[in-house]
């Protein structure tokens, strides 16, 4: 009977976790959306744009989402971005990202209920997610990286419960969520070599037999293989480039991380304390402490370090060169979430992780006001919560001293630090790495503003790797610009010889245009400079020395 009540609560538990997602969900979707923030970030018009791309374009076609992204959340946009008011609000792919953080924080609780038996810490693992700052503004946008959590979840829990009943009969749904997964974000790549790891080490410690490791690992090499070859074999044939060249080519602005493990594992560090604020963290790497403290309880939790290995994703990527993004880390919040509720489902250990944190924040204001006020040491600048997140911390953990509710008290600081934190570098980190573009947004609306009105209908060449929010905000159909993604042969055509296929030229300093205008000072004879701000150019051609009319630039 008491297994039965049990069974009950946990149901009722995980539906109520489902709705309660959906409702934060829609929430913040609604108060980013109407703020108009949903298309802020870069890559979220970006996205769209790609999607756009495969029906309006020079050469429509499957090859037009490029070299460099994955093909799934682009195709999943493409039937909506088809509808021209759908492309331009983004309603309808913002809202899957908003399904996609219900669904996470649901998967969170699951998880959390199977590692730790209770119901509590599963409610706990998913009021980490769902009450994460970062995340809520990221699931209001049409971006990957909620999609991506969820599959990632989805795939995680499935091969839990196919583990749990002895790794009977061919793990399909698992394979097919993390294959989805792979097919959204290089993550997934990660996650399936490490669940083949897993199965490997199953085999080896007997807890399956040889015949069904070397089924599973054929279900998830399978469902692995075989989208993602078809997807790169057919950009290769029409584009003759891949994301893997891409890497093997090397990164050709690499920034203060390339080729430097340590500096690299330091950022990516700094990147985890932004993304999941200071004291979440600290409990979920309390967790991850508890788990390596004794054999046995290790191998039981070792399938749940599958959800560190963005870790590994992100040093590689900082590795590489790549600039430091707040964003890399966000996918790391449910392994937060999860190793923290081992901890709140253990009283002592959940009182020492109080202990812990509460030190921390106290801590936190002598530590801003050690460093000094330097753009380096932005993330210790003080914040709203410098002084009232000590002070709350005091009071609750007086509280739980005086009441022995040390679990509550630790949860109510996690969730304070996300909305109340105590450094700059935690307050909505993942916002203000989206605005980091606002101060030049003028300029752009000056080159905007200039061809509304004066837009003849010709070809705009234009660098898309910087410009494609430009291309988005200008309104205008994408079969208008030339771009050297997705159609190199047109590129090229009108890299060499501008006059004959393109009217304009436009340029982000930086950026292979711009590049160009500086190489050859002839290359834009024939074209007036039509707008010059200190960040952008727009030439536009007025018809001298060509030997082409203006009509077949249409």
């Amino acid at each position: 009977m008491k297994l039965l009540a049990k069974s009950r609560a946990e149901a009722y538990a995980s539906k109520g976790v489902l709705v309660l997602g959906a409702a934060i969900g829609i929430c913040f979707f609604a108060y980013y959306y109407l703020h108009g923030l949903s298309t802020v970030h870069y890559d979220a018009k970006a996205h769209l744009v790609v999607a756009r791309r495969i029906v309006d374009s020079t050469a429509p076609g499957y090859f037009q989402m490029g070299a460099h992204w994955l093909p799934l959340i682009h195709l999943l946009y493409l039937p909506f971005v088809l509808i021209d008011w759908q492309y331009r609000t983004a309603l309808i792919p913002s809202l899957m990202s908003v399904c996609a953080f219900a669904v996470s924080g649901w998967m969170a609780y699951r998880i959390g209920l199977r590692l730790t038996g209770s119901s509590l810490a599963g409610l706990f693992a998913a009021a980490m997610l769902l009450a994460n700052s970062n995340l809520q503004f990221l699931q209001s946008a049409p971006l990957t990286e909620p999609l991506y959590m969820a599959l990632a979840l989805l795939a995680m829990d499935s091969l839990l419960r196919w583990r749990a009943n002895g790794g009977v009969g061919v793990p399909w749904l698992p394979a097919i969520w993390a294959a989805l997964g792979a097919l959204c974000r290089y993550e997934g790549w990660f996650f399936i070599c490490g669940v083949i790891a897993l199965i490997w080490y199953d085999l080896w410690s007997q807890h399956i037999s040889r015949t069904q490791a070397l089924k599973a690992v054929g279900a998830y090499l399978g469902m692995f293989a075989v989208p993602l070859i078809a997807h790169f074999g057919c950009i290769y044939a029409r584009l003759g480039d891949s994301f893997l060249q891409q890497v093997a080519r090397g990164n050709p602005a690499p920034s203060e991380t390339y080729r430097r493990p340590f500096l690299s594992v330091l950022y990516h560090f700094g990147e985890l304390a932004q993304a999941a604020a200071v004291v979440p963290l600290l409990v979920g790497l309390a967790g991850v402490i508890y788990c390596m403290l004794e054999r046995e309880r290790l191998r039981r939790c070792l399938p749940y370090f599958l959800m560190w290995l963005p870790s590994l994703m992100n040093i590689l990527a900082l590795y590489w060169g790549l600039i430091y993004r707040v964003r890399y880390s966000i996918l790391l919040l449910p392994a937060v979430a999860v190793f923290g509720s081992l901890v709140f489902s253990q009283g002592r250990a959940a009182m020492r992780a109080m202990v812990l944190s509460c030190l921390a924040v106290f801590a936190l204001p002598w530590v801003s006001w050690s460093f000094p006020r330097e753009w380096q040491y932005h993330f210790v600048y003080p914040s709203s919560g410098i002084l009232l997140l000590p002070a709350a911390a005091l009071v609750l953990l007086l509280a739980a001293a005086a009441f022995g509710r040390y679990k509550w008290a630790l949860l109510t600081l996690a969730v304070l630090s996300m909305q109340m934190p105590a450094l700059e570098g935690e307050w909505r980190p993942m916002l203000a790495e989206s605005l980091e573009h606002q101060y030049i947004e003028p300029e752009q609306q000056e080159v905007l503003r200039y061809l509304s009105r004066h837009y003849d209908g010709s070809r705009i060449l234009i660098d898309i790797g910087r410009l494609a929010p430009m291309m988005y905000d200008s309104g205008l159909p994408l079969k208008n610009f030339v771009c050297h993604e997705g159609n190199t042969r047109d590129w090229e055509r009108a890299v060499a010889a501008p006059r004959e296929r393109v009217g304009w030229l436009c340029a982000e300093k930086g950026d292979e245009v711009w590049g160009l205008l500086q190489v050859d000072p002839h290359w834009a004879d024939g074209y007036s400079l039509a707008v010059q701000t200190e960040n952008y150019v727009m030439y536009r051609f007025d018809g001298r020395d060509v030997r082409l009319p203006a009509r077949q630039f249409q």
